[in-house]
């Protein structure tokens, strides 16, 4: 039977109950992070709990209230002995708890966590994405959801429906002054001549620590990389477009709206050595 941690608990995850009075359920009252595990443990994992601590005190929750970060390592490295095998996603979901009818939460907060953990396996051949442009979804810099990884991901579910149906894999999601923002799930940069170029923190994007591993990145290898708007024209003519998050890595897109890429990184000068940086930070350097 697949286990479940559940405020401090480790049961099956047909015994996990959530009581119909919690505020994620009912209003999406809450956030979550996804993390790469391998061999038990998450590289990122400091990265992951001081992001799940700001989105904490962003929606006004004592991060007091949350466990500690001694408490989730072992957690994950519990449910991933459950599960077995090397790699495991593992998704830590926070709500306010339950509470009364209306919006406002009660002041004694009792949240609820649950962390879970499922077996993981990138894919042997990476043959890029294909993305299409969103025409109902646009990203909100004034948006406090856009901000953290909220329960309510309805922007996101109706993007990656809308694209779907014309046979893309992902949507490409733009600002609501229209320049490129991200996809639903990922941070996206394009490279022309060996620079690289992503969109702004403030167009509503969230921000994730993969993006930041990339800029971190390309400054340590005197890589120019600008963080300026981009609009969706100027994307089209990069030599190479690429989307990145802290579970599936780097992947390379093979179009948008049916504008083709070379995406073979292998003809570009930064690019392989980025994507082997990037695999052996998320694994902990161990096996790779």
């Amino acid at each position: 039977m697949t286990k479940v941690w559940l405020n401090g608990n480790i049961i099956g995850q047909t015994d996990a109950h959530i009581a119909v009075t919690d505020r994620g359920l009912l209003l999406g009252d809450g956030f979550f992070e996804t993390m790469r595990a391998h061999k038990g443990r998450v590289a990122w994992l400091d990265r992951h709990l001081d992001r799940l601590t700001s989105h904490a005190e962003l929606i006004g929750l004592d991060p007091i209230l949350l466990p500690n970060a001694q408490t989730i390592a072992q957690a994950i490295a519990s449910l991933c002995m459950e599960l077995g095998g090397n790699e495991a996603v593992i998704r830590l979901t926070v709500t306010r708890g339950s509470g009364p009818r209306g919006l406002l939460p009660p002041q004694d907060c009792h949240p609820t966590v649950l962390i879970t953990a499922s077996p993981f396996a990138k894919a042997a051949k990476d043959e890029g994405l294909i993305l299409a442009t969103s025409k109902r979804v646009r990203r909100n810099p004034w948006s406090i959801a856009g901000k953290v990884k909220s329960l309510n991901y309805l922007d996101n579910i109706a993007a990656r429906q809308e694209v779907a149906a014309c046979g893309a894999e992902e949507a490409l999601v733009l600002s609501v002054d229209g320049s490129v923002a991200e996809t639903t799930i990922a941070n996206l940069f394009g490279i022309r001549d060996n620079t690289f170029y992503t969109a702004p923190a403030n167009c509503g994007i969230l921000a994730g620590l993969a993006r930041k591993f990339v800029i971190d990145w390309c400054r340590d290898q005197a890589v120019a990389v600008h963080e300026a708007s981009i609009d969706l024209k100027d994307l089209l003519s990069m030599d190479l477009v690429f989307v990145c998050n802290a579970l599936q890595g780097i992947r390379f897109v093979r179009s948008i709206d049916g504008v083709a890429f070379d995406f073979d990184q292998a003809k570009h000068d930064h690019a392989m050595q980025l994507v082997s940086d990037f695999e052996k930070s998320l694994c902990l350097g161990i096996d790779v």
